[in-house]
């Protein structure tokens, strides 16, 4: 914040306000007469008076004739730190648009000119030779896609193709962003490669047999021959037995393949760039003796501590958890619960605040790309004492629990649920897990409160609900650390990354403003 734009009152009343925040000055206190002020900040009384009351009139202060000035509350202290920094950036925003306007002859026919060319290249694609490989899916009738936008769907996670424009009657939208939801007759254009055409349409309208999320038939080299080795060796099996290897959809941290051994089907987890510096196999491998036989997820056919290779049987008709979807949240928090009601045990903890300091370490040298990260970094870190004192029993806790890995599948005509990927399981506050599927569902406050009431049955005990409110700021960070981390090797996850921050931020101002009330 630049507060030598200001005249010298506000940047007064800023400075005062900044204090209490910090802690200088605490509510119920009473500061020094205005004439002590004033000589401290070297202004004349009159400025001290205007900054205090400027103060007042927000709530942060109450001045009272005979009594002083008393500092009233430190959450409208924030709210008015916040609103200046609001302001500036409306300023800034402001002259930035102004400079736009004053080269609009010249930048907005080259705006035009650009828009032109993009369309047509779309309209009118270039040889293959000289363009990206593009092709079109549409959406049919019976999508049960329809009325979902592409954040919902996960569509790059799904697919492993990029959204580049959707065509709407005699309307193109390009690149149009997470949050644009289907329509049936919707011309989706794809950039990725052209046999990936299978696997988006049957991702979108379902194949012939009416299945959904049916991987491509396509072949796929990225699989190593020393790792099939490997996999047909724990099989018990030759390598000529495993055949017909098809990618699946990508992960965030590992890339998964389906394959075929002796007529039975199989899916493959092979580790993602600098998984290796990330997860613990050998902790992970605990988690899946802990939950062996347990109801909660089949057994690995085969588990490599060494590199991470794991083998497990292939689900018919398998879906991820729907966010959205009422009936799958309910499934999913049974689920969740069952798992915490076991109070399960491993050797292992999951310390967040310790994996923060780690993630942060893999940085290397580099800096934090955000600015104000060290702060940030401060302010989560305060959380400590209050989920301390509030924290439950500790047991295995899964803390990857997010849509993605709740598998829905068939089985005897009945719909099963079971939860997949342990990587990240270990000792903790189960109510950590509630955290971990709002951020990575993307939910507002509201949505997060729902999925709240819906685990404690509308009877979450305020102390509980902040507490998480605080999990949710700290693994924000965390997440968002951890995105740093792929982003130095050359894994960008910018919008997901930049939300996870955004709720570190904002949920540690939800948390203290409710501990405010307690």
């Amino acid at each position: 914040m630049n507060k030598d734009k200001y005249k010298t009152h506000i940047r007064i009343a800023i400075n005062i306000a900044s204090r209490i925040t910090k802690g200088d000055f605490k509510e119920q206190d009473r500061l020094p007469s205005v004439t002590v002020l004033a000589q401290d900040y070297d202004v004349s009384n009159d400025k001290m008076r205007r900054a205090l009351q400027i103060l007042s009139d927000v709530g942060v202060l109450s001045r009272r004739e005979g009594y002083g000035t008393i500092v009233l509350s430190e959450s409208k202290a924030r709210e008015y730190l916040k609103a200046v920094e609001l302001r500036e950036e409306q300023l800034e925003l402001r002259d930035k648009l102004k400079g736009l306007f004053d080269e609009y002859e010249v930048i907005g026919k080259k705006i035009e000119e650009m828009s032109q060319r993009l369309l047509m290249s779309y309209i009118n694609p270039l040889p293959s030779e000289q363009s990206l490989p593009t092709f079109e899916v549409e959406v049919k009738p019976h999508s049960d896609k329809i009325g979902k936008s592409i954040y919902e769907l996960r569509f790059w996670q799904q697919t492993g193709v990029t959204v580049a424009a959707i065509r709407r009657g005699q309307y193109t939208e390009i690149s149009p962003g997470p949050y644009i939801r289907l329509r049936e007759g919707d011309v989706i254009v794809c950039v990725g490669a052209p046999d990936a055409y299978t696997e988006v349409d049957h991702y979108i309208n379902g194949n012939e047999e009416g299945n959904w999320y049916v991987p491509t038939k396509r072949n796929v080299t990225r699989v190593s021959e020393n790792n099939l080795e490997i996999v047909a060796k724990a099989l018990g099996v030759e390598r000529s037995d495993i055949h017909n290897i098809t990618v699946m959809s990508k992960g965030m941290t590992n890339q998964s393949f389906q394959l075929t051994c002796k007529g039975k089907k199989f899916i493959l987890r092979v580790p993602g760039k600098g998984t290796d510096n990330l997860i613990d196999r050998n902790q992970e491998a605990a988690a899946y003796k802990a939950i062996a036989n347990k109801g909660l997820c089949d057994n690995p056919a085969y588990l490599d501590v060494k590199n991470g290779l794991k083998v497990t049987e292939f689900l018919n008709g398998v879906r991820n958890g729907d966010p959205y979807s009422e009936k799958d949240l309910l499934a999913c928090i049974s689920l969740m619960k069952k798992l915490h009601e076991m109070k399960l045990e491993v050797d292992h903890t999951f310390d967040v605040f310790k994996m923060i300091d780690f993630y942060e370490g893999l940085w290397g040298e580099q800096l934090s790309i955000r600015d104000d990260y060290e702060s940030t970094k401060a302010d989560i870190l305060s959380l400590k004492e209050y989920v301390d004192k509030h924290k439950e029993p500790y047991c295995l806790t899964h803390l990857d629990a997010v849509p993605d890995n709740f598998l829905f599948y068939k089985q005897d005509g009945e719909e099963k649920v079971q939860l997949t990927d342990w990587e990240y399981a270990g000792m903790q506050d189960p109510h950590m897990d509630i955290a971990m599927f709002c951020i990575y569902s993307m939910y507002g406050k509201e949505d997060i409160d729902h999925f709240i009431d819906l685990y404690f049955n509308n009877e979450c005990p305020n102390e509980t609900r902040i507490k998480i409110y605080c999990y949710i700021a700290m693994c924000g960070l965390l997440w968002s650390n951890w995105c740093e981390y792929k982003y130095h090797l050359g894994v960008d996850y910018s919008e997901y990354a930049r939300r996870q921050y955004l709720y570190a931020k904002d949920f540690y101002i939800i948390a203290k403003e409710e501990m405010a009330k307690l």
